[in-house]
């Protein structure tokens, strides 16, 4: 039986078909698509369509295989993928490691996450980040945007400063560096923490639209910007970002704590790889 969201896919793709075959039958009432030149059509008992009706068949489906191929909105991006042109964005790793997602959709296993045909922007706040700030971000969204196949960009730096709570409004998500005493989730030996807001759009369930990554002020002036030990904290939390939770395995980069891996494992890649091929 098809899950909640495989129908809702469903669905937005049967309305599109609809829009498409109400256009068609407009286009052809104002000029005659099916219309054959030269004497009138013969039709015959066997098929009361005769040849307009085919041709009106054949321009249809042309029309519509052209929309499936080139039309650039979300529904049309799941019809193709549901008539089989697209196939995933990213191959998954059909690894033996771990992973686990922050959140689920209600009554099924697929994770919740970002819609992977829009960018997701991102602003820094660069007060309390070590000198060389730049190259821990550009470096943990390439590691990121490469295991996932999402789009992010840069749009600039903010002066924005972290917040527990949002409007759950899209806007672009922050990346910020901070102390305890401003984010208490930073006491101990937290290094930095991560994670995004989820609402319900649609019929999709829910979908992350910001987040945040705030990294501890203190740990990053001490490992400075240049230490593998650093970036593996940065692209840890892109991992939250994104939609990946910690798992019990000391051989994942999700491993709660400092196990010694500086990069995605198999697991977190395959988790990765299913957060970028969701449905838009």
């Amino acid at each position: 039986m098809p899950s909640r969201s495989e129908r809702s896919r469903q669905r937005r793709a049967a309305r599109e078909i609809e829009r498409a075959l109400a256009e068609l039958d407009r286009l052809d009432r104002e000029h005659g698509l099916g219309t054959m030149p030269g004497p009138s059509v013969r039709r015959t008992a066997r098929d009361g369509r005769g040849s307009k009706g085919w041709l009106s068949l054949m321009v249809a489906s042309a029309v519509l295989l052209g929309i499936a191929f080139f039309a650039p909105t979300a529904e049309m991006q799941d019809l193709r993928r549901l008539v089989g042109l697209d196939g995933d964005r990213v191959a998954v790793p059909d690894g033996d490691g771990s992973y686990a997602f922050l959140q689920t959709q209600p009554q099924t296993q697929e994770p919740v996450g970002y819609d992977p045909c829009r960018t997701i922007e991102v602003e820094v706040n660069p007060d309390g980040a070590p000198k060389g700030y730049s190259r821990l971000v550009d470096t943990g969204i390439s590691h990121t945007a490469g295991a996932t196949g999402l789009s992010f960009e840069r749009v600039g730096t903010t002066d924005r400063r972290p917040s527990r709570s949002t409007s759950g409004q899209r806007q672009p998500v922050l990346i910020a560096w901070a102390d305890a005493r401003e984010v208490p989730e930073l006491k101990g030996d937290v290094a930095g923490i991560g994670g995004s807001t989820a609402v319900e759009v649609g019929f999709r369930d829910r979908e992350y639209v910001t987040g945040e990554i705030v990294l501890d002020t203190k740990v990053f002036d001490e490992l400075g910007s240049r230490s593998k030990d650093a970036q593996a904290i940065v692209d840890h939390e892109f991992g939250h970002l994104v939609g990946l939770d910690h798992v019990d395995d000391r051989g994942e980069l999700m491993y709660p704590e400092n196990s010694g891996r500086t990069t995605y494992g198999p697991g977190d890649l395959e988790g990765l790889a299913k957060l970028g091929n969701l449905p838009c």
